[in-house]
């Protein structure tokens, strides 16, 4: 009888239900991982409603969860020498598959009915295709701090603009935001600063504990006002963290100082951005950016390796699958009473 795993799929209609699914044996030069837990973000939420930010265009009904960590289960053959990994031991799962004119997503970009189906994070089992990339990651830290691997890489490709000695401001303290204070200070900066919404206390309350010079909360102060007076011509950089919300790339390019950047991050839901003001660019000699190149997920896993990131400060709320519905509420905001700064599953 074949080996079943529970598996979080999404129809793409807003719904999600869990099903069960026949774990496959490994082709050769893939193999199979047996998830031990999964970071969980709002781009889970955009493709549970039929919403796809990757290039590929989204596939359903499929099972999300891009933020992987687990533990070798199973290898075909050539695996082991080609990735150099053996069975049992934990990686990091990069979510990107590069293929010939273009690149997959797990978690996004293959149905159910595709292979085995196993393509997310958010099952007991995953397929890895050859092609897949992963990451040695250590033993004694618990798997859902180690999630952060996911966000962090994301955060130190923003923060590849931020040279030493330079001021920071980062925009939203969501999970992204949070972990874009450990790239900057990583990175060299010697002033970052935050802002968040008065709704975000919990967040920017990590912020400071994270070791922010100020954690703003714009809704007792104009945010714009408080970093001029703070810094006077403004920040060297500005990483524009925030999802959903437009008003933070107008209000970041007010923050940035003559020549510095901004780091447009977050994703808006494809919103037009009201007053943006394109004169500020070539007068304040602005430099606008989506991020950087580079292989980040090897620095992000290294300075979790060196002891550099605070994962348990990091780690927000871990759920199980019974919980895995109140989670993406809380992911929307919309379960009154109950906030967390990061969200993750735990599958084993």
């Amino acid at each position: 009888m074949a080996q079943m795993s529970r598996a979080l799929v999404m129809p793409g209609d807003g719904t999600w239900e869990l099903r069960e699914l026949p774990v496959p044996d490994p082709e050769p030069g893939g193999a199979v991982l047996r998830v031990e837990a999964v970071g969980m973000c709002h781009s889970d939420v955009d493709h549970m409603h039929g919403i796809v930010h990757t290039p590929w265009g989204g596939a359903y009904p499929s099972i999300a969860g891009h933020e992987i960590v687990g533990r070798i289960h199973a290898l075909g053959e050539g695996t082991a020498a080609r990735w150099g990994v053996v069975e049992g031991q934990r990686v990091a799962v990069r979510e990107s598959v590069p293929l010939p004119g273009g690149i997959r997503v797990y978690g996004h970009d293959y149905a159910i009915d595709e292979r085995s189906g196993l393509f997310g994070g958010f099952a007991d089992y995953m397929e890895l295709l050859p092609e897949t990339l992963v990451e040695p990651l250590p033993d004694d830290i618990p798997a859902a701090e180690l999630t952060v691997w996911e966000p962090l890489a994301i955060a130190v490709r923003w923060a590849t603009a931020v040279k030493p000695g330079d001021s920071v401001a980062i925009l939203g303290p969501g999970h992204l935001g949070l972990a874009s204070i450990v790239a900057a200070r990583a990175a060299g900066a010697e002033r970052v600063f935050i802002t968040g919404t008065p709704a975000d206390a919990m967040r920017l309350d990590a912020a400071r504990k994270l070791g922010v010079e100020e954690a703003i909360d714009i809704g007792a102060a104009d945010p714009v006002e408080r970093i001029r007076e703070l810094t006077g011509d403004g920040v060297h950089v500005v990483i524009d963290a925030a999802s959903g919300s437009t008003a933070t790339v107008t209000q970041g390019m007010q923050m940035a100082r003559r020549g510095g950047t901004v780091v447009i991050g977050g994703l808006k839901d494809r919103k037009p951005v009201e007053g943006f003001i394109s004169d500020l660019i070539p007068m304040r000699q602005l430099h606008l950016h989506a991020g950087f190149p580079g292989d980040h997920v090897k620095t992000s896993v290294e300075l979790i390796r060196q002891g550099m990131v605070p994962t348990a400060d990091l780690l927000g709320e871990v759920v199980t699958v019974d919980g895995f519905g109140d989670a993406l509420r809380m992911l929307s905001r919309q379960l009154p009473g109950r906030d967390a700064i990061r969200l993750s599953l735990r599958m084993s």
